[in-house]
């Protein structure tokens, strides 16, 4: 079917009236009738200083929404959207609505023309970036994007997204000219001490300039009429395909109406699967690129499974935000209205929670409670942003369905695959459908092509050759602090290289850590190199310290400087004002190329970034990360001295964030070895209390210490203590008599240096998790699967040789 896409004489004279000229006119008739014909997303930029900009974007937006209300009926028909969307959708995203700021002016100067020429069959929603979270799982035909002020690289990402085939983007911009050399709001959070907003970088601001004249379907313009960019012909109508029609099995398990709200081959396959989850259990697997209807068929699939299991049904659905599960909850609600349900939805903050309908309940957990509830069936979306012990919590669920995306600002989910299928599938058997064509909008939307290319969404390490991994093991290896301007004006293959380093690497990436490398004046790069060029482990510092007096005295009254978190810390926890004077590197992430892991280059990559740091005269090297067993054990292996860690877990990742520091010069090593003692005099008492559930196998690495020497802290034992000391030792008072005199000699043993006495990783464990962290018996028998009387003689025995050699340091 052809449709015509020129605007009415009415709308051409009114934008005539407003020195609107028909080149203009015509360069938006042409953009809207190639993203129609494509099912294709297209840009228009509007350069300019003033809130002409905005009437501009008004005239143009409110004239394509007129052209898209006349062809909606013909848009659902061509199952090109769903029959619920019987309305035009535009989003207007800004940085600010408060009355009298400019945001709210330039917005009101849009509504001013577009609600004239709009007509009525239109929803126009406003939104601050701040509150973004609200359109995640929504779809639009038009996005006014305001970009004049302040923006962050997320917003781009998440907003973008929302847009379908069909649609058209705006974007308010700055003129090029002096954008490219301009601060925004989001320059002026990267301000830290004692840096000024003079020293923060442009970089991200000129890529993404840059990257708006490169690319395909995106038009520019100036506010006074000039057209910069436009397409190779004009055209006034476009040829719509339809979608193709889908398959519906003959014999389902789900209601056919269920299998009718499938667009794709795709979706249609996601239910064909979750039918098998009815009749056995078993897990099942579902990734997509963004934009896939991935979320969209789980939501569907999992009514329809409720329904075929025909009793009272309990989902479970979890992902590392609320926000990422909202598609999926609407289109569950949806499911059930067309089956003829009534539900009721639990909201929070504009957030769906939960959904109940007769039988039927699917209720959103945090990734660290989710697994710890009683369920028919848990879904775990968005499982890229999840940390991989979590996913591992669900593997033994009797129904499970991990979804992820694979390329989007959620995270990376070929991280996913590396570190969780691969041990996942020595677990279990699962089934994994990969969902390969768009929902939202066609292949190859040259807007898509766009956003993964300015924010490097899709990056991906240099592969590896055979000749590569000689040369790491003949340790041919350097490291460099690679030339950022270089990287970011010249598009270098290298910064595509380091960023896909940390995506295969299960780094919950966000498109702002790339502007924070690009632009951050406290932030570098540094790269260990194979002789021949090739980039094998990636390291991202920010440079901390050198703070002056006045800001540390207002650190020490509550006031947090940004950037400054370890030196921050150091002053609050350990009361070390003067370590703050200090400066050092905080590595902020490193991560090794996923194919040469476990050869030694993270440690190597240290032990260079230790020597440079040396011969510029810093101080110290620290950092800050979730703590697994296997990162802390690296970090200690490392000599590396353990000074914090969080008293809650990240509700995302599960984890304690535990904070490390290597001292470089003498000044620091003093200051360090004071922090970590402190540490872990705190830790002893911290494990009954604060940190009762943290893993005794993570506890058993931040005790050790790269200083050898115990730590000064005198223990008291009477004599009436000590002679109950023997007597249990001696098989003659009970453990749950004598604990008041056993956790001293313990403590005695955890804030030992390098001569304490020797005990293996299990005996280590039971002291922790049995004295430090007071579980009971059955708990500690389970940890270490033994019987409870077993497990109370080996405890007996462990403190029997304890006091045996600590007695006489008592005397």
């Amino acid at each position: 079917m052809t449709v015509k896409v020129r605007f009415d004489k009415d709308v051409r004279d009114y934008a005539k009236g407003e020195k609107v000229n028909d080149g203009i006119l015509k360069l938006t008739e042409t953009a809207l009738a190639q993203a129609l014909e494509n099912f294709h997303r297209r840009m228009i930029v509007i350069e300019g200083d003033t809130e002409r900009k905005a009437e501009l974007a008004g005239i143009l937006a409110g004239a394509s929404a007129r052209v898209l209300s006349g062809i909606l009926d013909e848009l659902v028909k061509k199952r090109l959207r769903y029959e619920s969307e019987n309305k035009i959708e535009v989003l207007y995203a800004t940085d600010a609505l408060g009355e009298e700021t400019f945001g709210r002016k330039r917005y009101e100067a849009f509504r001013k023309h577009f609600d004239v020429l709009a007509g009525s069959e239109v929803n126009v929603q406003a939104v601050t970036f701040k509150h973004t979270r609200e359109i995640l799982g929504k779809t639009y035909d038009l996005l006014i994007l305001d970009m004049s002020y302040d923006y962050s690289p997320n917003d781009l990402g998440r907003i973008i997204e929302t847009v379908r085939g069909g649609g058209l983007v705006f974007i308010l911009a700055h003129p090029f000219k002096k954008w490219k050399d301009m601060w925004t709001g989001f320059h002026k959070s990267l301000v830290t001490p004692p840096y000024t907003i003079d020293d923060v970088k442009k970089r991200f601001n000129r890529r993404l300039i840059r990257k708006f004249t490169e690319h395909e379907g995106i038009y520019i313009v100036t506010e006074e009429g000039k057209i910069r960019k436009k397409p190779n012909k004009s055209k006034s109508q476009a040829k719509m395909e339809g979608r193709k029609g889908v398959p519906i099995p003959e014999e389902a398990l789900f209601p056919r109406e269920l299998y009718e709200m499938a667009l794709t081959e795709g979706q249609v396959e996601v239910l064909r699967a979750f039918e098998e989850l009815v009749g056995k259990e078993g897990m099942l697997v579902v990734t997509a690129d963004r934009g896939r209807g991935k979320s969209v068929s789980v939501g569907i699939a999992a009514v329809g499974l409720a329904l075929a299991l025909k009793k009272r049904t309990r989902i479970i659905v979890t992902a590392p935000e609320p926000e990422n599960v909202q598609s999926l909850f609407r289109f569950a609600r949806r499911a059930l209205e067309k089956l003829g349900f009534k539900s009721h939805a639990v909201e929070e903050e504009g957030l769906i929670k939960g959904l109940y309908a007769r039988k039927i309940s699917l209720r959103y957990y945090p990734p660290t409670e989710g697994y710890k509830k009683s369920a028919d069936l848990y879904i775990l979306d968005e499982a890229a942003g999840i940390h991989v012990p979590i996913l591992h919590k669900y593997l033994n669920k009797p129904r499970v369905v991990y979804s992820s995306t694979i390329h989007g600002y959620e995270g990376a989910g070929r991280g996913f695959s590396v570190k969780f299928l691969k041990k996942a599938g020595e677990k279990r058997n699962f089934k994994e459908l990969h969902m390969d064509e768009p929902i939202r909008y066609a292949d190859h939307d040259p807007i898509e092509k766009w956003l993964f290319d300015v924010l490097l969404l899709d990056a991906e390490p240099v592969e590896l050759t055979e000749e590569d991994y000689e040369l790491i093991k003949k340790g041919e290896v350097y490291l460099e602090e690679p030339d950022l301007d270089d990287w970011f004006e010249n598009d270098r293959d290298d910064l595509r290289h380091f960023i896909g380093i940390y995506i295969l690497a299960h780094y919950r990436n966000r498109p702002s850590d790339v502007a924070l490398l690009a632009d951050a004046p406290h932030h570098e790069a540094r790269v260990l190199r194979l002789k021949n060029g090739k980039i094998v482990t990636a390291i991202q510092l920010a440079k901390e310290g050198n703070i002056p007096k006045d800001v540390i005295e207002k650190m020490a009254a509550g006031y947090k400087p940004r950037g400054n978190i370890i030196p921050d810390m150091m002053v609050k926890h350990h009361y070390l004002k003067e370590f703050a004077r200090l400066a050092g590197y905080r590595i902020v992430r490193i991560a090794t190329h996923p194919d040469a892991m476990d050869m030694g280059l993270g440690s190597k990559a240290l032990e260079l970034l230790e020597k440079e740091a040396r011969e510029k005269g810093l101080d110290w090297i620290g950092s800050g990360f979730g703590a697994s067993e296997e990162l802390a054990r690296f970090w200690v292996r490392n000599g590396f001295a353990t000074v914090h860690l969080s008293p809650t877990r990240n509700p995302v990742s599960g984890e304690f964030t535990a904070i490390v520091l290597k001292a470089i010069s003498e000044r620091a090593k003093g200051l360090i070895k004071q922090a970590n003692d402190e540490f872990r005099i705190r830790f002893t008492e911290w494990l009954s209390d604060t940190h009762r559930e943290l893993e005794p196998e993570i506890a058993r690495w931040l005790f050790e210490t790269p200083f050898g020497e115990a730590v000064d802290y005198p223990i008291h034992l009477t004599e009436i203590q000590k002679k109950r000391l023997d007597a249990f030792t001696g098989k003659v008072l009970t453990y749950d008599t004598v604990i008041d005199v056993v956790k001293p000699i313990v403590k005695l043993y955890f804030l030992d240096g390098w001569m304490k006495p020797y005990l293996d990783e299990r005996q280590i464990k039971l002291l922790i998790y049995r004295v430090l962290q007071a579980h009971s018996w059955e708990e500690t028998a389970k940890l270490i699967d033994r019987t409870e009387t077993f497990t109370m003689i080996e405890v007996r025995d462990i403190i029997r040789g304890l006091w045996y050699y600590y007695k006489r340091l008592l005397r």
